[in-house]
């Protein structure tokens, strides 16, 4: 009771005037998932509200969450993922599967400290980024939820294969049986639990309002009907203005890279083509700055305005990000993908199928080759600006306007 014999406000309440919002964050290890985090954040900040993160304790005192007055916490992961460029799975599941949703011991460990969490901030509603643990104790809590996704991790329901295969097909078969499986193990943890909710596969995957942040031709799963299509996310960051190399007669690529096979192998083909490069490698060796140097690539490890450069190039050359493939699809500019690991690897089999991007594969055909079809087949360049000519700046931001808005007390799951 307060001085005025009026029940006192629980602590929480009294402890903040503004409506919050979770920011969940638990697997991916690179600038994107915080920069497109560090957007929303801003969101919600517009709307009058307060973020709070809860990310991977390696990026807990990231330089960029350092400079925030945010409150930063520690999301609960099951394990850390590292797919490479060799990791093999047939569907979704497999993912969550090598994630530890196949321990149903070790995933009702991470829902009770998500549980935690979610009932001590107490927010309006939480954003997922690559966050399964966090999207199942939001469907088995109630909470509303809006999953940040570049589809990837936002399958349809039934979770289907990522080829195009019967249902009667040994995969067809093999897949539903895995995802039959991961189902039980989610809903033996609801039971244990004790959440009055039923729980699977297909609910939790159905749960949360899907925001794309990508364009509908990056999608593995797309072009989908549900979910709102808000396209690339960019945090205002530090970047840079470089010029490009000497020889402005000539035609200009922008490559994406950082360090992995054959990285060195594409430069140096572009070195001896007849094209300047301008090249962002944050991780960049010394060894690889030297080798360029005075030369018609240049690599910088800065962050360069993104905006400014693809207006400017001709080609791109990328490892498959999401929101870079998706930023040169709305430039127009034809793409060369090398992907870094199988969440890319999708990614960039989307848009090849759009006709706008070419994927290099080593074990097909070489760097020399792979560059020539960039700089010399036409038909990539113009499906890029097809898919272009789709889209307007006005209709993403305006999804974007509706997303902000409802992040703040009008959220619907």
């Amino acid at each position: 009771m307060d001085d005025r014999g009026s029940p006192a406000e629980p602590a929480w309440i009294a402890e903040r005037r503004r409506p919050r919002v979770l920011l969940a964050w638990e697997h991916g290890r690179n600038f994107g998932r915080l920069s497109r985090l560090l957007a929303v954040a801003r969101m919600v900040e517009q709307q009058g509200g307060e973020p709070v993160w809860a990310v991977p304790g390696s990026q807990r005192n990231a330089p960029a969450l350092r400079a925030l007055s945010h409150r930063r916490l520690c999301s609960p992961v099951l394990e850390q993922q590292t797919f490479g460029p060799h990791f093999r799975a047939d569907s979704f599941a497999d993912v969550l599967l090598g994630a530890g949703f196949n321990d149903a011991r070790r995933v009702e460990a991470a829902v009770r400290a998500w549980t935690d969490i979610i009932r001590a901030q107490a927010p309006e509603c939480v954003v997922l980024d690559y966050a399964p643990a966090a999207q199942l104790t939001c469907q088995l809590l109630g909470v509303p939820a809006f999953q940040l996704t570049n589809g990837f991790d936002a399958p349809p329901p039934e979770c289907p294969p990522y080829a195009s295969v019967r249902a009667e097909s040994p995969l067809g078969r093999r897949t539903a049986e895995r995802a039959a499986a991961l189902s039980d193990t989610i809903a033996r943890v609801g039971r244990q639990l004790g959440s009055p909710r039923a729980t699977s596969l297909a609910h939790i995957l159905r749960h949360p309002c899907r925001v794309f942040e990508c364009i509908p031709e990056a999608d593995p799963y797309g072009p989908r009907q549900e979910g709102l299509c808000i396209g690339p996310l960019e945090a205002q960051c530090d970047t840079i203005h470089a010029p490009w190399p000497e020889g402005w007669q000539r035609r200009r690529v922008f490559a994406h890279l950082r360090t992995g096979a054959g990285a060195t192998e594409l430069l140096d083909e572009l070195q001896q083509s007849d094209a300047v490069t301008l090249c962002v490698w944050r991780d960049a060796p010394d060894e690889v700055l030297a080798r360029y140097r005075q030369s018609s690539v240049r690599v910088l490890r800065e962050p360069l305005h993104l905006g400014n450069v693809l207006a400017q190039a001709d080609a791109v050359i990328n490892q498959g990000s999401t929101a870079l493939v998706s930023r040169a699809l709305l430039a127009g500019k034809p793409q060369l993908i090398l992907p870094a690991d199988f969440e890319k690897l999708k990614v960039a089999q989307r848009v090849v199928g759009s006709g706008a991007a070419a994927v290099w594969n080593q074990a097909e055909c070489s760097a020399h080759e792979a560059v020539r079809r960039l700089l010399h087949a036409p038909a990539l360049g113009e499906a890029a600006r097809a898919v272009a000519a789709r889209y307007t700046p006005g209709w993403f931001q305006a999804n974007r306007n509706r997303f902000a808005r409802e992040l703040i007390g009008r959220v619907e799951v």
